[in-house]
């Protein structure tokens, strides 16, 4: 009898099936809350990792881009003809006497121009070939400051403004800047000025061209998934609605070419 009753005690010691239940439901409650905590770190991390690379993208080219715009028409003999080929919007093309500094344009070395692909990445071309400099460039963009008349001053507006100004159309042979960016003559190149740019008093050869604006807008390298960019960046003549999840960062920056005024 004392033995069946020990048995009988050690049944009802025992979970019940609504225990067991309520047991897992928290369990499974505080793995959720667990889950959720570490995926949001998680994306939280990544996202820090993709801006990061995207701000140092946009240095990169910066820099690549600052260093070589700044050597346009070195020519230390004068033989080479050095200087500006195109000047658009959204490409440049230029020449310098740095391969041997003996008065002719070397293929490849002295014959650069900058672009970007159609996969969205930032090329350098010697003259013989596209190389990637970085990727995830949305756009990059250039404007041109001159000195139309070679009096040692850059051209200005009626307001006291530098005329920034591009050759909108390269596909034609003139290679002259044509068009000013700063339409409402306000000093900055912004959304409140006329994309399409406005026509220039005359056209300005290239080989007057003493300083170069440029823009690089970077973004990230993957979307994220509760964010939308919903901005329009002004890229030179460009403007740029990205409508997606990654992140973007404009960068701009100023060039004196020092070898366009000798």
């Amino acid at each position: 009898m004392e033995r069946a009753k020990r048995n009988k005690g050690n049944f009802r010691s025992g979970f019940s099936l609504v225990e067991l239940l309520v047991a897992m439901a928290i369990t499974g409650v505080v793995m959720a809350a667990v889950f959720k905590i570490y995926t949001t770190q998680q994306d939280s991390y990544v996202l820090q990792e993709q801006v990061a690379e995207m701000q140092q993208n946009g240095r990169t080219a910066k820099y690549v881009m600052t260093r070589e715009i700044r050597m346009v028409g070195y020519d230390p003999t004068g033989l080479a003809g050095a200087g500006f080929i195109s000047a658009g919007g959204n490409i440049i093309h230029f020449t310098m006497d740095i391969t041997g500094e003996d008065g002719v344009i070397t293929v490849p070395g002295d014959d650069i121009t900058y672009s970007l692909s159609a996969d969205k990445e930032l090329l350098r071309n010697d003259g013989a070939n596209n190389q990637p400099v970085v990727e995830n460039v949305e756009a990059v963009g250039f404007a041109y400051a001159f000195d139309a008349d070679d009096d040692g001053s850059i051209d200005t507006s009626a307001g006291g403004n530098i005329l920034w100004a591009i050759d909108s159309d390269l596909t034609d042979t003139d290679n002259r800047l044509n068009k000013y960016l700063d339409t409402n003559d306000d000093g900055i190149i912004s959304i409140d000025d006329d994309a399409a740019g406005a026509n220039l008093a005359s056209l300005v050869p290239l080989d007057r061209i003493r300083a170069v604006r440029m823009w690089i807008l970077a973004r990230t390298g993957r979307e994220d998934r509760d964010f939308a960019d919903t901005i329009t960046y002004v890229v030179a003549n460009q403007r740029v609605n990205a409508n997606d999840g990654n992140r973007h960062h404009l960068l701009t920056t100023t060039v004196k070419c020092r070898n366009m005024a000798l």
